[in-house]
């Protein structure tokens, strides 16, 4: 028997099993975007791969298939399969300096990223403090980066100009006497150096970053251990430098093997500094019988290189990474 007060008000009778369903029914997650934001990130994205597509995919494949070609861009020129005589005719006298390419390009890429990762990392042990002269260095050592190419092998052009630049008239003074960027002996060592100066900011960036996330207390376990300041930088620093590490030696590594632009503002690739990238170039646009087709091949055989090269290398410094980390 029930018994209802009077002014109270009758309680609804639940089905079997509806408070079982209410435990188990879990609330709808919240969307952090709205749907017209999602659209707009959508349509976005979609943009992007396009353009990527249209300016990155579509000219490789495009490279590829004028590798096998004889196209030469000249008007009323006949385009022809010629199989893979472009890439037999880098190893023949047909088409002269690969061999020496190659060796430039080898030289270029090794003294390049060594010597950029080591005044970056000297610049980033200097610089990697919060006080003004720190920032004001900061922004110096990153300058070059944002000049551009052309200004800045144009700076370097004229400091080093054989007959009235300040490089000549130093050495001047003790009876020395150089053509620089158009001296055999000169040229190469110069363009590494214009190459280091160049990109040696980025990588201080990157190794201040590294720098910035080691624990202060490591070092203050370290010296009251008493290790001295070479035995920090070898057993402390540079093993925690590793994610820094990799990233700058990938990055100017890929970086020098396919640079060209600055080489041919400063010497065109002339006086042994013709790398694989200024051979391409030279092959397709240096002189009235261009060949696009040879100078492709020349692409190609280079993008093959920097894989090689690169894949294994970045493969090699993960693996340092998970030594040391665990």
């Amino acid at each position: 028997m029930t018994t209802v007060r009077l002014g109270s008000r009758p309680s609804a009778v639940a089905p079997a099993g509806a408070g079982a369903a209410a435990k188990t029914r879990r609330p709808r997650p919240a969307r952090l975007l709205s749907r017209g934001s999602r659209v707009t990130m959508w349509a976005c994205l979609l943009v992007a791969l396009a353009v990527y597509v249209l300016f990155g995919i579509v000219p490789m494949i495009a490279n590829v298939v004028m590798s096998f070609t004889n196209y030469t861009a000249l008007p009323g020129a006949s385009v022809n399969n010629v199989g893979f005589s472009n890439y037999s005719a880098m190893y023949t006298t047909q088409a002269p300096g690969f061999d020496q390419a190659i060796v430039a390009t080898l030289v270029f890429v090794v003294a390049t990223t060594i010597g950029q990762n080591i005044v970056g990392l000297v610049f980033a042990h200097k610089l990697r403090g919060e006080g003004r002269a720190a920032a004001v260095g900061r922004v110096l050592v990153f300058m070059p980066i944002a000049l551009g190419v052309t200004i800045v092998g144009l700076i370097w052009i004229l400091f080093f100009n054989p007959d009235q630049g300040p490089a000549a008239s130093l050495l001047g003074a003790f009876g020395v006497h150089s053509a620089f960027f158009g001296g055999d002996n000169w040229a190469m060592p110069l363009v590494i150096f214009v190459q280091i100066w160049q990109n040696a900011g980025f990588s201080t960036l990157v190794f201040i970053g590294g720098l910035r996330a080691i624990n202060p207390s490591i070092y203050e376990a370290a010296k009251m251990d008493g290790i001295n300041g070479w035995q920090r930088l070898r057993r402390i620093t540079f093993p925690l430098l590793a994610p820094s590490v990799t990233v700058n030696v990938l990055l100017a590594v890929v970086g020098s093997f396919t640079t060209y632009n600055l080489i041919y503002v400063l010497t065109d690739g002339q006086y042994g500094t013709q790398t694989l990238g200024m051979l391409a170039f030279n092959a397709a646009f240096g002189s009235f019988q261009a060949n696009l087709g040879y100078g492709a091949a020349v692409l190609v055989f280079l993008f093959v290189v920097t894989l090689v090269v690169a894949i294994p290398l970045m493969l090699l410094l993960r693996y340092r990474e998970r030594r040391l980390f665990g």
